[in-house]
């Protein structure tokens, strides 16, 4: 009878321990997920590659036109910029529980720019704009079970690429175009808590991949541009010009509960 009572016992004692050993796990698995829907926003310097960058820019003595290279900006061989910053924001969805794998949809803005000493102690330069819309998706390979975890990610954007050349005001004008292309990169992210966390990335991006314009007809206003980026024997361009730049950015995750 005493041995009976004594197995009893210990069946009951490991059956509680079991139970709160598989409660502890459950909790642990609760406090490392994560919401399924995030927001995402950061932002970021930029840098010109291929043809949006240059390096040599004039203005003639009756300071009305600006010149890249020798040649006006709509058949100059490079854009003229040298620098920039952009801005992005992410809605994610994450297709698993721990966030191994997210939809991605981004909304963003970026400026691609320069500043050369001017005559009067005025500067000029050029902008050469994008606002961009896409889709794409992300790739956790550790998810959500750190606080400190990599991912990588792409995306295809639309971008209505505009800018202009300037002194003091603007000076030659892009009417505004679409444009199609893509962007990748890898990020590396830290959670604060389960609701909020920062992130450091690079980004590769080029905006005008697909959709060029070689664009034939004269301007009838010689100062209001539509944009060539797709050479062609007759329109004054040698090559193609390619909005490409890397970015390096700081952000904020926000996971809803």
């Amino acid at each position: 009878m005493q041995r009976s009572s004594f197995l009893i016992a210990f069946i009951l004692t490991l059956l509680v321990t079991a139970s709160s050993s598989q409660d502890k796990k459950e909790q642990l698995k609760k406090k490392n997920e994560r919401s399924r829907i995030e927001l995402s926003f950061n932002i970021g310097y930029s840098r010109p590659l291929l043809e949006a960058y240059g390096n040599n820019m004039t203005i003639n003595a009756t300071v009305d036109q600006i010149f890249i290279n020798g040649k006006r900006i709509i058949v100059s061989d490079n854009l003229g910029a040298n620098t920039g910053y952009g801005v992005q924001g992410y809605m994610k969805y994450s297709f698993m529980k721990r966030g191994h794998v997210k939809g991605l949809l981004n909304i963003g803005y970026n400026m691609l720019t320069s500043s050369y000493p001017g005559s009067a102690g005025i500067d000029i330069g050029s902008r050469i704009q994008s606002f961009s819309i896409g889709v794409g998706a992300e790739v956790n390979p550790l998810g959500h079970e750190k606080q400190f975890y990599p991912g990588v990610f792409g995306l295809l954007r639309m971008n209505l690429v505009g800018g202009e050349t300037y002194y003091n005001a603007g000076l030659d004008f892009f009417k505004v175009v679409p444009r199609f292309g893509y962007a990748g990169g890898f990020k590396l992210n830290y959670d604060i808590n389960k609701t909020v966390g920062l992130y450091w990335g690079y980004t590769y991006t080029y905006d005008n991949s697909w959709g060029k314009q070689s664009e034939e007809t004269t301007p009838v206003d010689a100062h209001v541009i539509v944009f060539r980026d797709k050479a062609s024997p007759t329109n004054g361009l040698t090559s193609d010009r390619r909005i490409a730049y890397w970015s390096v950015y700081m952000g904020m995750n926000f996971f809803f509960q």
